[in-house]
């Protein structure tokens, strides 16, 4: 074995690398089915609305299909994050929506 690197003397290249036994990876929030929670469904993403499936006043299901949202050429389906009532619906087919937009708001049976 003439010219291999001795096995103690990749460890500390290992642990300069981060790859020490007693680092975790960081911790993310854990996703959703859309929305931030609440009321209000805001779209993942940037496209533009190519249909509205409900209407407001609508009596809507969790994961019933809302709109349809085209961006980079795929059809991307947003679904209820709750059940309940669309109680506004500020979108409509053709219009531009950015990350973060309210797409509808949707009220429990409750309130």
């Amino acid at each position: 074995m003439i010219g291999a690197a001795p096995a103690s003397a990749a460890a500390p290249v290992a642990a300069a690398n981060g790859a020490g036994a007693g680092r975790r990876a960081p911790r993310r929030a854990a996703a959703s089915g859309g929305g931030a929670g609440g009321d209000t469904l805001a779209s993942p993403l940037q496209g533009t609305i190519l249909r509205v499936a409900v209407q407001a006043g609508a009596t809507v299901e969790e994961g019933a299909l809302i709109a349809v949202i085209e961006a980079m050429k795929m059809e991307n389906e947003i679904t209820a994050h709750k059940a309940g009532t669309v109680a506004d619906l500020p979108i409509s087919a053709g219009a531009s929506v950015s990350t973060g937009d309210t797409l509808a708001v949707i009220t429990s049976a409750a309130q």
